[in-house]
């Protein structure tokens, strides 16, 4: 069977849904001496008679009904894909690819995705948590066409999509929080923090040796995912230092009191590929990640 027999059940479809020629050629921008002609083609091709006249109005006939009814779920097939053809046509992208630093807000982050899912459903995206230097080497290296984080990207000007203040903290069984509730709520220096084990979370970048939140303890357990960090920090094994609103959002983590100067506030800078600039499914996710509410 043909893609243009595909269409004529189509056409047929319409025709009986519309109780006649002349409205589905209206529907379908089509004459409905073509409609008719492809219908008897269609006819002949298969050798079953589909369509009758009763009573001047065309209808099924009893095969045609059957064989319609089996068609119908192809139909709504072909449709679906017609839909993703439209869509790779109108803006060449099959797949989105975004380097998103872990620190970024999670539910901010699936706020945009179904905001860029419910425009563009067809595009597939591919999503990298990366941790400080993983992002913007993918970027670099082309790997992705939008990257979210905390670090420069060479001379490409990023958009400020948020703030993000990191604190350190522990869980409610730790040394630390039993030491600032004997002391009145005393400030912990940071020598007093580094005598106790932190969790930290290790650089991404393939040659990377930074680790994010390493304020130079002898004692660390290094991680990849950040919610591992939190479990770990739950657990009591150690301390660490998360951005403020994953703090927040866990009740059995403890803000441990230090002076101000020691909690950094970085910005989150939102970069896309120059030659991507013209590319509206692009933009739609940038626009989805600048427009999600901000980190209070």
């Amino acid at each position: 069977m043909t893609m243009d027999d595909f269409r004529t059940w189509h056409w047929l479809e319409t025709v009986i849904e519309l109780r006649g020629l002349k409205p589905a050629s209206e529907r379908l921008h089509r004459t409905p001496s073509t409609i008719s002609h492809a219908i008897k083609q269609l006819e002949r091709r298969i050798g079953v008679t589909l369509v009758e006249t009763r009573s001047r109005r065309i209808a099924l006939t009893e095969a045609g009904a059957i064989l319609l009814e089996h068609m119908r779920p192809l139909i709504r097939e072909l449709e679906g894909l017609q839909g993703v053809v439209d869509q790779f046509r109108d803006t060449g992208v099959s797949v989105l690819r975004l380097a998103v630093d872990q620190v970024f807000p999670h539910d901010r982050l699936i706020r945009a995705m179904e905001r860029f899912a419910a425009t563009y459903p067809h595009t597939r995206i591919e999503l990298f948590e990366t941790v400080l230097g993983g992002g913007p080497a993918m970027f670099r290296d082309g790997e992705v066409g939008v990257y979210l984080g905390l670090e420069p990207v060479g001379d490409h000007v990023g958009a400020q999509v948020a703030r993000i203040r990191f604190v350190p903290c522990a869980g409610p069984d730790h040394p630390l929080v039993e030491r600032i509730e004997g002391s009145a709520g005393q400030s912990l220096t940071d020598g007093q923090l580094r005598q106790y084990r932190q969790v930290v979370l290790r650089d991404s970048h393939p040659e990377g040796s930074a680790n994010a939140g390493w304020l130079g303890a002898a004692q660390r357990v290094t991680v990849d995912h950040i919610h591992t960090a939190v479990e770990l920090i739950r657990s009591g094994l150690g301390f660490g230092w998360l951005p403020e609103h994953q703090v927040r959002e866990e009740p059995d983590l403890v803000t441990l009191p230090v002076d101000e100067g020691l909690c950094p506030e970085t910005a989150v800078r939102l970069f896309r590929q120059r030659n991507l600039k013209a590319s509206p499914a692009h933009q739609c996710m940038m626009e989805a990640l600048i427009a999600t509410e901000p980190v209070r």
